[in-house]
């Protein structure tokens, strides 16, 4: 079977922390498998509470993750992210509903990565789905660390 790579993807994939080990092969199959979404500008690309299943790969624009307020008072923004992020893993991982909401501040580009595919990733492509699965852990716990630290500054 032939695959359909997009060398953006390819390109993309190399860029970003999670996936800077995986040989070409991998990433030109990974790239194969995403699809593509665009943005505009103040729309939401999922709310906080909606059901997860897709990790996106931002490849133009800037998003803002932002969270509800404890008290009901409206969101805050608690992250930014752009070219050669990764946001949504964690519903990947866990498929638990969304923590944050994530909205584009600009014109945005994403490639998505669905659960359903990662799953099918899992079962047929175990030596790829542990490299992807260490740089997601890679990622959440440096993630955590900068929350840490931010934690410690606050309090």
């Amino acid at each position: 079977m032939e695959l359909r790579v997009n060398q953006e993807v390819v390109d993309l994939l190399k860029e970003c922390a999670v996936f800077q080990e995986l040989p070409a092969e991998d990433l030109s199959e990974l790239a194969s498998m995403m699809d593509q979404e665009k943005l505009s500008a103040g729309a939401e690309l999922f709310k906080e509470g909606d059901p997860g299943g897709h990790l996106y790969l931002i490849a133009s624009g800037t998003v803002e993750v932002q969270k509800q307020r404890s008290h009901g008072s409206g969101r805050v923004v608690i992250a930014r992210f752009e070219r050669g992020s990764i946001i949504g893993e964690m519903s990947l991982v866990d498929g638990m509903t969304r923590s944050a909401t994530v909205v584009a501040t600009n014109p945005t580009k994403v490639f998505t990565l669905s659960r359903e595919v990662f799953e099918d990733i899992m079962n047929t492509r175990k030596e790829l789905a542990i490299k992807v699965l260490l740089g997601m852990a890679k990622l959440l716990s440096l993630r955590l660390r900068n929350t840490s630290g931010w934690f410690a500054d606050v309090f």
